[in-house]
């Protein structure tokens, strides 16, 4: 009898322990998990506006001498939903529910641009991680507004300089047929070169197959739909 009661009481310690971390993961996933959604939904909406060259508000603090920049949530939110239309459809190719969003500025009842998200894996020098862009169109559907680098995991230095602003602004006004293309060891020249990132060949030219194969992908799907 003795030997049953040390055996429940060490199955009751063994849980007990058990419980103290499971029960910390949650609280810290509880806790964090709205936190990084408000995060990435910031992040979008900011590609967005940007893309487009729609304002919103900044703000500064200055901590110990140091300014440190950041910007007004709920300003981006306003600023989004009275400016952006979004479409949500099964029309261009999407595999969940936020590639299945089709972002639309109208101004002056004029359609400026049309722009998705699209995130794969097996682009870049990372073969293993995904790749997330904002891509964006003119209204002619064959001509680059712009990208916006949503996530990515590429050596910092090298690959990471794709989120960097001199090598995106290669994208606005690039050409889209026959298809973009990276060059390297020569100064890009054709409305639809753009040049490689030093030292990061394998991530230009996942970038380059990337955005090629989004757009295919957003035309065949998208078909004869008017927007």
């Amino acid at each position: 009898m003795e030997e049953f009661k040390t055996f429940i009481l060490r199955i009751f310690s063994i849980l007990f322990i058990a419980f103290i971390p499971c029960t910390g993961l949650f609280l810290v996933y509880f806790y964090t998990a709205p936190k990084i959604a408000a995060y990435h939904e910031i992040k979008e909406k900011r590609a967005v506006l940007d893309i487009f060259g729609i304002p919103y508000r900044t703000t500064e603090k200055t901590i110990m001498g140091f300014t440190i920049k950041g910007y007004d949530k709920d300003n981006i939110r306003e600023v989004f939903d009275t400016s952006i239309t979004v479409d949500e459809t099964e029309a261009v190719g999407a595999k969940n529910e936020e590639e299945g969003k089709v972002y639309k500025f109208i101004k002056d009842g004029e359609l400026q641009g049309i722009g998705f998200i699209r995130s794969r894996i097996g682009y870049g020098y990372n073969k293993s991680s995904a790749m997330s862009l904002f891509i964006c169109l003119k209204p002619d559907m064959e001509t680059l507004k712009g990208i916006e680098v949503l996530d990515h995991s590429e050596t910092p230095g090298l690959g990471g300089r794709m989120t960097e602003d001199i090598f995106k602004k290669q994208f606005v006004g690039m050409k889209l047929k026959p298809q973009i293309k990276m060059v390297k060891e020569r100064k890009a020249t054709g409305d639809n070169e753009f040049d490689a990132i030093t030292g990061a060949t394998n991530t230009s030219r996942g970038i380059e197959e990337f955005i090629n194969d989004a757009v295919q992908e957003f035309w065949r799907k998208s078909g004869e739909q008017k927007w």
